[in-house]
C-alpha cells in the first residue's frame, strides 16, 4: 500500500499499517463520535472561536462534511479514470503542471471553503447529520468494491500515487485529527 512518490506523513502511514477493517471501522464510528461530542451543546457555543486562533467547532464540522462529499467524488474518479490527478488540500509542488496559474494555489483550500461557504452560519447539528449521511454513502461505495478495485489509484498533489486503499488510511487519520481538534475546542469552553 505504499504510494509511488513522496511518502505519506507518519500519522497516515500508521493507519496504512492497520487492517482495512480497522480503517473502515474507524470511518464508521466517526459520525457517531462527532454527534456525541456536540450533543447538548448550543449553536452559539459551537460557533465560538477558540481564544488562540483556529476554527470553531462548527467550522470543523463543516470541513469534515465537505471533505466527505469530496472524497466520494475522488473515489468515483479513481474507478472511472486511469489514475486521475485529484484535488486535495495543499499546494502542489508544480502548480503549472496541475493547471494552476498562480504560484502556491491550492486545488482544495479549506480556509477559503470555510469563508466562502460561511461555515459559521451552519447549524452544527444539521452539518453533523449531513456528514453521517455522506459517510454512510462512502462506506456503502467502498463496500461494493471488488478486491482489485482497492488498488485503483490517483495522483495526489503532494503524496504522489495514492490508491483507494491508501485513501481509507487518509480518511481514518482525518477523522482522528479533526475529532481531536473538536475535543480540544470543546474542552477549552
Amino acid at each position: 500500500m505504499s504510494p509511488s512518490g513522496p511518502a505519506l506523513p507518519d500519522a497516515i502511514a500508521a493507519w496504512q499499517g492497520r487492517s482495512r477493517d480497522d480503517r473502515l471501522a474507524r470511518m464508521g464510528r466517526a459520525p457517531d463520535d462527532l454527534r456525541a461530542m456536540i450533543a447538548g451543546r448550543s449553536e452559539a457555543e459551537l460557533a465560538g472561536r477558540p481564544l488562540v486562533g483556529g476554527w470553531s467547532a462548527v467550522e470543523v464540522i463543516g470541513h469534515v462534511r465537505d471533505i466527505e462529499e469530496f472524497s466520494l467524488v475522488r473515489f468515483r474518479m479513481m474507478l472511472r479514470m486511469a489514475i486521475p490527478s485529484v484535488p486535495a488540500a495543499g499546494a502542489p509542488d508544480d502548480p503549472v503542471a496541475w493547471g494552476l496559474i498562480e504560484d502556491g494555489a491550492w486545488l482544495l483550500d479549506p480556509e477559503r471553503w470555510a469563508s466562502d461557504r460561511q461555515y459559521l452560519r451552519d447549524d452544527p447539528h444539521v452539518s453533523a447529520a449531513a456528514f453521517g449521511r455522506l459517510r454512510a454513502q462512502t462506506l456503502a461505495f467502498l463496500g461494493s468494491l471488488a478486491e482489485p478495485q482497492w488498488a485503483r489509484g490517483s495522483i495526489h498533489p503532494r503524496f504522489g500515487r495514492v490508491t483507494i486503499e491508501d485513501w481509507t488510511a487518509i480518511l481514518a487519520w482525518h477523522d482522528d485529527n479533526h475529532l481531536a481538534q473538536l475535543a480540544a475546542i470543546l474542552d477549552a469552553r
